[in-house]
């Protein structure tokens, strides 16, 4: 097993991808692949409903999560992995989560509305769409109002109307890493070559290993837009303090670039502790 494949930061359309989490399995069958984790954003059915569906056991499968958090008016992303699905507490501050997320787009509304006399915040929050074209609200919204004619078009009104997640009064690093490690789990810093940005090499490992310090328990190491200089900084870190190291595509179906199992990331180069006996 150890050979096989481990892509552990995969979207759901219960989240904003596009695959469900039946097709997620066979996708990651079909490749060969031998560890997936669902970690969607501020949201656990996914990662619910694909411990249901896997019932032939092809796989092992790590229950997750991708949570938002505030950090020195930055928005990061945490992971959540080997999380107590039916833990009451951590459903409730992963739902509180969701909520302030949405809570951007209603900001959003509100300004646009002023501009566009087609819209308003109060259809706005009747709206429903179709979740198996990935994306969120607001972005289906623009379309089916005329506004944009793509989902991706949308995100330009977000700095139009000088809104960004890092506007969002998300809970801080340490709460979100406190709330996982409540609810049994392990806190993982995702992708942080994409969110620290800095020049030297120094400046991004003394960055990384600040936010150890908030709680932090691992790193995910390997990602699609991870240089090589990225990658081997965050494994030298994990390596010399001990820490989890992981992998993932970040799918998001067809809402996306990558691809279920993309890096071909051998389940014996992660360091993942006690995290799968937790499932």
């Amino acid at each position: 097993m150890n050979h096989k494949i481990a892509d552990l930061h995969i979207h759901s359309l219960f989240s904003d991808g596009t695959l469900s989490p039946k097709e997620i399995i066979a996708i990651a069958v079909e490749k060969g692949l031998g560890l997936i984790a669902i970690t969607d954003h501020n949201v656990l059915e996914g990662s619910r409903e694909i411990q249901k569906l896997n019932d032939k056991k092809e796989l092992l499968l790590i229950s997750g999560v991708e949570l938002d958090a505030l950090d020195r008016g930055k928005n990061l992303h945490i992971l959540g992995y080997g999380v107590d699905l039916t833990n009451e507490r951590f459903r409730e501050f992963t739902e509180n989560n969701r909520l302030l997320f949405e809570s951007l787009d209603e900001r959003l509304i509100a300004r646009m509305q002023r501009d566009y006399n087609n819209i308003s915040l109060e259809e706005y929050l009747n709206y429903n769409y179709d979740r198996t074209n990935g994306g969120w609200k607001a972005l289906h919204y623009f379309v089916e109002k005329g506004i944009t004619s793509s989902l991706t078009a949308g995100f330009a009104f977000y700095s139009k109307y000088e809104l960004s997640f890092d506007c969002i009064e998300f809970p801080s690093v340490s709460m979100v890493c406190n709330s996982i490690h409540s609810a049994g789990g392990k806190a993982i810093l995702a992708h942080p070559g994409r969110v620290i940005h800095v020049t030297e090499r120094n400046d991004f490992k003394r960055e990384i290993t600040r936010l150890i310090d908030l709680g932090i328990d691992g790193i995910e190491c390997y990602y699609p837009t991870h240089s090589q200089e990225v990658t081997e900084d965050c494994l030298s870190i994990c390596k010399e303090l001990g820490l989890l190291i992981t992998a993932g595509s970040d799918c998001h179906g067809n809402f996306g670039k990558t691809e279920i199992g993309e890096m071909e990331i051998p389940i014996s180069w992660l360091n993942l502790g006690d995290i799968l006996s937790h499932n």
